[in-house]
């Protein structure tokens, strides 16, 4: 079953086509990779997805709801959250602190019942301390709650993200290029973060990255785009193989 499918997605700013009739698909607990040089139009496709851009031409689907007119709250709500390339963690909060903000996204409460301290509203606020304590303890990070965000080494900080996304309860997970910056080490630790969230949440992944041998180790599929177009798809051994891969990636001789 499809949790996401584009069908012929396009994205189009004046004269320039950033990503031409982009047909993906992300079956359930899959994870999916997409792949390319800069400028490809990878991030866009992210974009449109989550509903930053509205798609030129295309549709977008997930869980057979077409959300390509959806605002980037709506898609929220209906279960797709996302990181960035650049860690966006609230510097000033504890790594605790975080997570609880992921929370709000399915508060019933609102802002005037939670600045009245209303009983439905204590009853929520306590709810979320439990749900955040649950995420910190399951992906390893309760030793760290009461830390500033900013002072976990980065592969944490990058793991910090991926909780807080995760505490929003989504169905799809989006990951923006999340071993930018990371050593091999840090890399590996990544890799084994991503298996662990989608064997304990059943969860979907697709993901942008530059770091090859992350993305060859995790993925059961693979998506390469150039110039806004995709120029392969098929799994890990056969776009190591595809004669289009290797000549976007390195050239070809004359």
């Amino acid at each position: 079953m499809a949790v996401l499918e584009t069908k012929g997605a396009t994205m189009r700013f004046g004269g320039l086509t950033a990503v031409d009739s982009l047909s993906l698909r992300v079956d359930n607990r899959e994870i999916v990779a997409v792949i390319g040089p800069n400028g490809a139009g990878k991030t866009t496709a992210f974009n449109m997805i989550t509903g930053v851009y509205r798609p030129t031409e295309g549709e977008i689907f997930f869980s057979d709801t077409c959300i390509s007119r959806k605002r980037p709250d709506q898609i929220a709500r209906l279960g797709v959250a996302r990181t960035f390339q650049n860690i966006r963690l609230f510097r000033s909060m504890t790594v605790m602190e975080n997570v609880m903000v992921a929370n709000h996204l399915h508060m019933r409460s609102g802002l005037f019942g939670a600045s009245l301290r209303s009983p439905l509203a204590r009853r929520e606020e306590a709810q979320m301390a439990e749900r955040s304590i649950e995420m910190l303890e399951t992906t390893g990070l309760v030793e760290y709650k009461d830390w500033k965000a900013t002072s976990l080494p980065y592969g944490l900080q990058r793991h910090l993200e991926i909780a807080r996304a995760m505490t929003t309860n989504p169905k799809l997970l989006l990951l923006d290029e999340p071993a930018a910056g990371m050593n091999p080490k840090e890399s590996a630790e990544l890799a084994e973060f991503i298996h662990q969230i989608r064997e304990k949440f059943g969860m979907t992944i697709l993901l942008i990255e530059h770091h090859m041998k992350l993305v060859m180790n995790i993925s059961d599929r693979i998506y390469v785009l150039q110039y806004g177009k995709t120029i392969a798809n098929g799994t890990p051994d056969e776009i190591r193989a595809n004669p289009a891969v290797i000549k976007a990636y390195l050239g070809e001789e004359d």
